[in-house]
């Protein structure tokens, strides 16, 4: 073979066709014959790169798009094609880096600007996403790719109308793939404005048109979670599952609403089948983790005890190292448990730093608001009762609420953003208890008391007080230690505070310090609901929040594990078993861990 490169580019064309043929073997023969003549020209860096990024060989592709960015540092796909692969392993830090290099030795680059945009909506970054996307369009406004995306940001960010402006005034053929990702972008506006019966519509007009489009299953199971028809869901994975058994996404998917469900030995049958098939599926073994001590599938235990985390790429490291920690937990080895949390969390805060500030910054703007005190005036009757549950994550919350659900007149609305939701809409604050009540119409129009368990609604106290005159709020505490270390093993995906021990007790204390002074201001609206008070003397304590609620005593509300809903926390295997005190006092097992913290806590040793 000649070392000229016309001899290489000659050569690399036919590795190409044979790519393209799917004859994957000689085109991989050609390319490292190429390579091994060490003539590193751009042309065979990057097709080769591309080879492998398409094989899914991505360590190889990576170090192919990292040696053509030091050979060719002036060249920007391979920065764009190396941030891509960075983004899939979750690395988003290292990927921004590489954007923003790439950035400086091309100012104006629709597809830099383009993965930019991407990388910043991952971050929730909506605003930096918007101007990237923004200087995507600027530069190639005929693209309907860089539009499509505009408006899946604009949908993230909860500006719904703006991004279905953007979607209307699409024309794209119906048989195309753009087409598709606009109509399932289209299904999640009416998702977000929980128009669920139109969403539902949508995607099933889609399957007829792509019935060979597995993710449709996939967005029709996510359609029914968010609706809490999980029956309804189950049945449209089992149709997706028979049509594509091999898609591994639709059974986990399967085996999460068992578990809603309270099937539990249903969802972990499933997981360890996806394990059957996938001996090394990181998101099943750490759901497996939370519910099953793996007692009857020793090979699958062997597996996970021996996988070696430190040279996993980030998610796969977070993933096993929690699973690795929960196992250690169950078998009473807490040093190796807390060996593998601060792991999982120490790698977490790489890719996703805390969110704590924003979380004050809110907090503290609502604290000092100043509300009128004429607009008490407006406050009006409302025929609907609700029932904020508020306080940290991880406080018993789901207990409670499976408790309060046994009111055949309550429904459940889970974790909910509604509120939140409903203060970025309207500047009026008049306004916003009916854009809240429009929310939960749409949910349940029949029942007239709602629970609504979004924990962080405690920095919204004085919106509740002074404009949800029919409101309760109910403040969910417990034992901090128990509750700073419950959050610090739990894998939150949506907040990033949780990864470290100094910002969930940070955020712990300001909450406490905010609860107390909004219980002195607004009085008798708030209930105290000690989580650990109600595990050791459950008929007591709970008898006296009925009383407070002003509900007829039963015993049922004792036997929360008797409720049927569905539970979509990471208590929902936990909330299936008696009330018990199991869990208390169990921060001791971690002292050391939470030797940092603990002493900020001198009441509880």
């Amino acid at each position: 073979m000649k070392e000229n490169s016309l001899e290489i580019s000659k050569y690399i064309n036919i590795a190409r066709q044979n790519h393209k043929e799917g004859n994957i073997y000689q085109a991989n023969e050609i390319y490292k014959k190429l390579i091994e003549k060490k003539i590193y020209t751009y042309d065979l860096l990057l097709s080769y790169g591309l080879f492998n990024k398409d094989i899914n060989n991505l360590k190889i592709a990576k170090n192919l798009f990292l040696l053509s960015i030091r050979k060719y540092p002036s060249k920007i796909n391979s920065y764009i094609f190396l941030a891509e692969i960075l983004r899939t392993e979750n690395n988003f830090s290292d990927a921004l880096k590489t954007l923003n290099a790439a950035k400086k030795i091309e100012k104006s680059n629709s597809e830099v600007d383009y993965n930019l945009a991407i990388l910043h909506k991952t971050f929730k970054s909506f605003r930096e996403a918007i101007i990237s996307i923004n200087a995507a369009i600027k530069e190639k406004p005929e693209n309907q790719i860089y539009k499509i995306l505009k408006a899946d940001i604009l949908i993230e960010s909860f500006q719904n109308e703006e991004a279905k402006e953007i979607l209307f005034n699409l024309k794209l053929p119906k048989d195309s793939f753009l087409y598709f990702q606009k109509e399932i972008l289209i299904s999640k506006i009416f998702i977000n404005q929980k128009k669920y019966t139109l969403a539902e519509d949508v995607l099933l007009k889609l399957r007829n048109l792509f019935n060979k489009e597995r993710i449709l299953y996939l967005n029709l199971s996510d359609l029914y979670f968010k609706n809490k028809e999980l029956e309804k869901g189950i049945v449209i994975l089992k149709e997706g599952i028979n049509n594509f058994p091999e898609f591994i996404p639709l059974r986990f998917n399967l085996a999460i609403m068992y578990r809603n469900l309270g099937l539990v030995e249903l969802s972990i049958k499933t997981h360890t089948e996806i394990l059957e098939d996938d001996q090394f599926n990181s998101n099943s073994y750490y759901e497996l983790s939370t519910m099953y001590n793996f007692s009857n599938h020793n090979e699958q235990l062997k597996t996970l005890l021996n996988i070696e985390v430190a040279n996993l790429p980030h998610k796969e490291k977070i993933y096993f190292s929690y699973s690795k920690a929960n196992i250690y937990h169950m078998h009473k080895d807490y040093e190796k448990s807390a060996y593998f949390l601060k792991i999982a969390n120490e790698e977490k805060l790489k890719i996703q730093p805390s969110d704590i500030k924003r979380k004050l910054d809110i907090g503290e703007y609502y604290r000092n608001l100043k509300i009128v005190k004429t607009l008490n005036k407006n406050k009006t009757t409302d025929i609907n009762r609700y029932v904020f549950i508020v306080g940290m994550p991880r406080c018993g919350s789901t207990l409670l609420e499976s408790i309060l659900s046994l009111n055949t007149e309550v429904n459940d609305l889970g974790e909910v953003f509604f509120l939140e939701e409903s203060l970025q809409e309207t500047d009026d604050l008049l306004k916003v208890k009916d854009l809240y009540a429009k929310k939960v119409i749409l949910i349940n129009s029949e029942k007239k008391v709602f629970t609504d368990k979004n924990l962080f609604n405690f920095f919204y106290c004085p919106v509740i007080y002074n404009y949800f005159p029919n409101a309760r709020i109910i403040h969910c505490i417990r034992n901090p230690l128990d509750n700073i270390l419950s959050i610090y093993r739990t894998n939150f995906l949506n907040q990033s505070f949780s990864s470290s021990l100094k910002d969930i007790t940070d955020l712990y204390l300001y909450h406490s310090k905010l609860m107390d002074e909004y219980k002195s201001r607004f009085g008798s609206m708030i209930f105290s609901y000690d989580h650990d008070m109600v595990v050791r003397n459950p008929r007591e304590t709970i008898k006296e929040l009925i009383n407070w609620l002003g509900w007829d005593w039963s015993d049922k509300y004792l036997s929360p594990q008797k409720s049927n809903r569905s539970v979509f926390t990471a208590s929902s295997a936990q909330v299936r078993k008696k009330i018990n005190s199991n869990f208390s006092g169990y921060w001791k097992k971690y002292e050391n861990l939470l030797k940092p913290v603990s002493e900020l806590f001198p009441t509880y040793d």
